[in-house]
Order: structure tokens, then C-alpha cells, then sequence
């Protein structure tokens, strides 16, 4: 028994002593591959202290700490067009539907509000005094916001559109006010409404809209008309 004991003292003592699980360079963390990382996880099961000091501080990219840009788009539409003429008296007096291009640009002021800015061209054609039709470039001016409301239980890549704004037409031909009864050409504002819908292609930053859109002139000089028309379109988000 005497014997056993010391021959178990002496393999106790003269055996290496385990050998810790190593530890990577922690001044390189950012340059680890997949063996430093086992190491320093076999490291961390060992239950051994790190030392203090090894741990290397990487500073965040220039420019990280600023907030990100929100998002911009671009869309490009094509829109109908009838103008109803307010004749006075009660009447009014609907002049030729056309179809025309309409581009706007605008940007998101949080998920659901966005802001646009844009042109829009058609032609149109108006009766003048000797009975003759003249044919006026029409420009619009738009400018406003848009709501894009996401109806309960639908998927988020679907919504209606809900926009509104002011805009600027402008009427101009080789016709002079003279040959009208209630001219159109020139400058005259309007308030400007739509209401459509939109869908988001899977995975991808396009999207397709339709909306029923209209206006009204509000100053108190010149002809006063309204507009009604549908719009169809594409739109690119950036």
C-alpha cells in the first residue's frame, strides 16, 4: 500500500501540467479567421482571465455617426387630360381629352410622407370666336405631398396614394386671349388632388402607380377652369 501511494505522488508531480488553451492576438481582431475565432472561444471555455489591455479599440468609419439619407425618387407617367371651362352663369364647356408625359421627383419625409415636385405637358385644343379650334401647349407645375397609406391586412408593398398640392399652368399658342371668349392663355394657379394606388415589385427599388387625379383654379382673375384626368406610371425609389 506504502508502495502505491508513492508511485501515485510521483506521477502526480513529475506530469506536465495541462496546457491552457491558447489565446489570439487581440490587437488583430479585425483581421481574425475562422482559427483564432476557435481559439479564443476554446480560450473563453477554459474559464482563464483575459488579460487587461489586449483589447483593441476600432473606430467607427467616417462618417458612420451621421444619420442615414433618406430615401429619393424619380417617377414617370402617362396622364389624360380634360380641361372644363367655367363659362359662367353655372355653365362650363368641355374641351378635348389629350394625353401627355408627367414627370416628379421627390423625396421621402418619413415612411408614409413624401414630398414632389415635377412637370407635366400636354396640348389642347380651344374654341375661338370665328369658330376655328386652336391648338395651346399646356404646362403644369406641380408641388406638394403625398400620403401613402397602407391598407389593414394587405401586404407593405401595396398602399393607396393619397396627394395633394398646388400647382401652375401655363397656356401658350400662336393664338392671342383676343380670339377667345374665355381665354386660356397665360399663367393661372390651381389646387391640386389625387387619389390611386400603389404596388412595389418583390425585392426590387420600382414601383407602379394609378391614380385619378384633378384640379381647380382659385385666383380671382382670368378664366377659371378645372381639370380631371388618370395617371399611370413608374416610379424608381434611390
Amino acid at each position: 500500500m506504502k508502495t502505491a501511494t508513492i508511485a501515485l505522488c510521483f506521477f502526480f508531480f513529475s506530469a506536465p501540467p495541462l496546457r491552457a488553451a491558447p489565446l489570439p492576438d487581440l490587437k488583430s481582431q479585425d483581421a481574425w479567421g475562422e482559427k483564432e475565432k476557435k481559439d479564443f472561444l476554446g480560450f473563453l471555455k477554459s474559464d482563464q482571465q483575459i488579460p487587461a489591455g489586449q483589447v483593441k479599440y476600432i473606430s467607427p468609419e467616417k462618417g458612420g455617426g451621421k444619420g442615414q439619407s433618406k430615401a429619393r425618387y424619380i417617377s414617370l407617367a402617362l396622364v389624360t387630360d380634360t380641361i372644363i371651362l367655367d363659362t359662367g352663369g353655372g355653365r362650363s364647356k368641355t374641351e378635348t381629352t389629350t394625353l401627355g408625359p408627367k414627370l416628379l421627383v421627390g423625396g421621402h419625409v418619413f415612411s408614409w410622407v413624401r414630398y414632389y415636385a415635377g412637370v407635366k405637358y400636354n396640348r389642347v385644343g380651344q374654341e375661338k370666336l370665328d369658330g376655328t379650334r386652336a391648338h395651346l401647349s399646356h404646362v403644369e407645375i406641380p408641388l406638394g405631398l403625398e400620403l401613402a397609406l397602407i391598407p389593414l391586412g394587405t401586404p407593405h408593398t401595396r398602399y393607396f396614394l393619397l396627394r395633394g398640392g398646388v400647382s401652375e399652368h401655363y397656356f401658350y399658342g400662336s393664338a392671342k386671349k383676343a380670339d377667345f371668349k374665355n381665354p386660356l392663355p397665360g399663367w393661372r394657379p390651381a389646387w391640386n388632388l389625387g387619389l390611386g394606388y400603389e404596388w412595389q415589385f418583390d425585392n426590387s427599388n420600382w414601383r407602379f402607380h394609378s391614380l385619378a387625379e384633378g384640379y381647380r383654379t382659385f385666383s380671382g382673375s382670368g378664366t377659371h377652369f378645372y381639370g380631371i384626368g388618370l395617371t399611370a406610371g413608374f416610379v424608381y425609389t434611390f
